[in-house]
C-alpha cells in the first residue's frame, strides 16, 4: 500500500511517466478504434448496398427504360416489385409526384416483449416500408445520373434501414422511382458490440500497460534513484562521494558527470574559503602585531616625557624624533593597507600607452638614492610600449628595487633592470625584469613571498625593515593590469622577478 501511495504521488517522476505513457496509449487505442469503426461500418453498409444493387439487377435495363408514362408505371409496378422483393428486401414504387403507388414487404423483425413481468416472448412483426417526404422524392427524381449509393432512414418503429433508389423510365425525365430497403439493425448490432469489446479491451490494455509501464519505468529510473540516495549522504565532510558515470543512459551519465564537477567546485570553494580564512586570520594577527609595535613605542616615549624627560632638552628631542619616526612608519603601514584594499576592489584606473623606458627613466633618480654603493645596470628597448597606469608601475619598480637593495651587499650588490618584448605568450607582453645578486629566497618561501606581512625568519629584524607588504602590493598591481609576475631565485646567488605587462588593453 505504501509503495502504491509513493507511486501515485502527483510529483513522482515515475508516476508522471506512467501517466504520460497511458495517455499516449489511450490516444493510440482511440485512434485505432475510430479507424477500425469507420472502416467496418463502411464495409458492412457497402455489403448491404451490394445486396440492394444485386436485387436491382434482377430487372433488366430495357424494362426500366420501357416504362415512359404514369399509366405504364401503374401497370408494371407489381411486376417490378415481384422481381426484387425477398425475405430481406422491401420494395416500393414512387410516382413523379412523390407518392407511393405500390409497396410490399416480406421482412419481419423480432421484438422482445415482457408478458406480465413474468416471461419474455419474441414476436415477429413485418418491417415497415420507409417513406421519405414528397419533396425528398422529387429532389431525387431531379438528380442527374442513376442514383448510385444509399440512404439511412429510421422507420416508424425506430429501426434503422438502408435504402437504395433507381429511376424508372428515361434517366433525364423519369416517371417514377423504384425504392428498395432492408434492415440495418444487424450492422448496428455489430458496431455496438465492437464498441463494447473495444472499451473492455482498452481498459484491460490500460491496466496491463500501467502495471508493465510502472515496472519498466522503475527499472529505467533505477540509476536516478541510486543517484538520489548517494546525494542524500553528501555533506561538507563527504564531498568525495562521486556518482557513477557509467549507468548506460547518456542523460543520467551527463547528470552524474555534472554533479561530480559541482562537487569538485564545491570542494575547491571550501578549500579556498578555508585558505582565505586562514590568511585573514594571519593577516589580522600580523596587522595587529605590526600596528602594536609603533604604537607601543609612541606610548613608551609619551610616558617618558610625562615623567619629566620633557624638561631635558636632549631627551625631549630624542623622544620626539622617535615618535615622529614611529608615526611615519605607522602612516606608511596604513597607506599600504589602504592601497591593497583599493587594488582588491579592482577600482577603475586610468591606463594609457606608455613607453616603459620613459617610465623607468622617471623612477631612476629615486632608485639611485636607495642604491648607495651598489651598481645598477639598465637594458631597455627604445620602443617597448605597454598599456599601464604609469604611477602604479613606477611603484612596482621602486618596491622591487627596494626589496633588492635590502637583500644585497652594500658594496658588492648589483641590480639589473631590463625591458624587452616577450617572445612567449604570442608576443602580447613586454617583459620587465629586475635581477639582483643578493641572498636569494629558499624554495619553501618562494611560494609565500606575495602573501601579506610575509617575511622569512632571517629578515624580520629592523635591519631589513618593511612590513612584508611591498611584494603583495606589487602582485596586486600587476593582477589589476591583467599582467603576470614570476620569480626565480637561488639561495646565495640572487633573485629575478619577471613582470609581463600587456601591449594592448585587455577586453573585459
Amino acid at each position: 500500500m505504501i509503495k502504491v501511495k509513493k507511486l501515485l504521488r502527483a510529483n513522482s517522476l515515475r508516476w508522471q511517466l506512467v501517466k504520460r505513457f497511458l495517455v499516449i496509449l489511450l490516444l493510440l487505442l482511440i485512434t485505432m478504434e475510430i479507424f477500425q469503426y469507420f472502416t467496418m461500418k463502411n464495409y458492412l453498409y457497402s455489403s448491404k448496398e451490394q445486396i440492394l444493387d444485386a436485387r436491382f439487377h434482377n430487372i433488366d435495363t430495357d424494362t426500366f427504360k420501357g416504362i415512359n408514362s404514369y399509366q405504364g408505371l401503374l401497370q408494371n409496378s407489381s411486376k417490378l416489385i415481384n422481381a426484387v422483393i425477398d425475405e430481406n428486401v422491401n420494395a416500393a414504387v414512387i410516382d413523379i409526384n412523390g407518392n407511393r403507388i405500390d409497396g410490399r414487404t416480406q421482412v419481419k423483425n423480432f421484438y422482445e416483449i415482457e408478458d406480465n413481468k413474468k416471461s419474455i416472448k419474441k414476436l415477429e412483426k413485418p418491417m415497415p416500408i420507409p417513406g421519405l417526404s414528397k419533396d425528398e422524392y422529387k429532389k431525387l427524381l431531379k438528380t442527374k445520373g442513376t442514383l448510385e449509393g444509399y440512404k439511412l432512414f429510421k422507420d416508424k418503429n425506430g429501426d434503422l434501414q438502408i435504402i437504395g433508389f433507381r429511376k424508372i423510365g428515361n434517366l433525364n425525365s423519369p416517371v417514377g422511382l423504384l425504392q428498395l430497403s432492408m434492415s440495418a439493425a444487424q450492422v448496428e448490432d455489430i458496431l455496438y458490440n465492437q464498441k463494447n469489446i473495444f472499451i473492455i479491451a482498452s481498459l484491460l490494455i490500460l491496466i496491463i500497460g500501467a502495471i508493465v509501464g510502472s515496472k519498466v519505468f522503475k527499472y529505467t529510473l533505477k540509476p536516478l534513484y541510486n543517484m538520489k540516495d548517494n546525494v542524500e549522504h553528501v555533506d561538507a565532510a563527504k564531498l568525495d562521494r562521486y556518482l557513477s558515470t557509467d549507468n548506460g543512459q547518456i542523460e543520467i551519465d551527463s547528470l552524474a558527470n555534472a554533479f561530480n564537477n559541482m562537487l569538485d567546485r564545491i570542494d575547491t570553494s571550501f578549500k579556498e574559503e578555508q585558505r582565505i580564512r586562514e590568511k585573514m586570520r594571519q593577516f589580522v594577527s600580523d596587522a595587529s602585531h605590526e600596528l602594536r609595535t609603533p604604537l607601543t613605542s609612541i606610548h613608551g616615549f609619551v610616558e617618558v616625557l610625562l615623567r619629566g624627560a620633557a624638561k631635558n632638552e636632549e631627551q625631549l628631542d630624542m623622544a620626539l624624533n622617535s615618535i615622529l619616526i614611529e608615526s611615519e612608519r605607522l602612516t606608511k603601514l596604513v597607506n599600504d593597507l589602504l592601497l591593497l584594499n583599493r587594488l582588491d576592489q579592482k577600482m577603475s584606473k586610468e591606463i594609457q600607452s606608455e613607453n616603459i623606458k620613459d617610465v623607468i627613466d622617471e623612477v631612476i633618480p629615486q632608485i639611485k638614492i636607495l642604491l648607495g654603493e651598489r651598481k645598477i645596470k639598465l637594458e631597455l628597448d627604445d620602443n617597448a610600449f605597454v598599456y599601464i597606469n604609469k604611477n602604479q608601475i613606477k611603484q612596482v619598480i621602486f618596491n622591487l628595487v627596494q626589496n633588492a637593495v635590502r637583500h644585497t651587499d652594500e658594496k658588492l650588490g648589483e641590480i639589473i633592470i631590463s625591458a624587452k618584448s616577450s617572445k612567449n605568450y604570442s608576443n602580447k607582453y613586454v617583459v620587465l625584469k629586475i635581477k639582483d645578486n643578493g641572498t636569494g629566497i629558499s624554495e619553501e618561501n618562494i611560494e609565500k613571498i606575495f602573501d601579506r606581512f610575509f617575511r622569512s625568519e632571517k629578515h624580520r629584524s629592523r635591519k631589513y625593515g618593511g612590513y612584508g607588504l611591498g611584494l603583495s602590493i606589487v602582485k596586486s598591481i600587476i593582477d589589476a593590469h591583467d599582467g603576470k609576475i614570476e620569480v626565480k631565485s637561488e639561495v646565495g646567488v640572487g633573485t629575478t622577478f619577471y613582470i609581463f605587462l600587456p601591449k594592448e588593453v585587455a577586453e573585459r
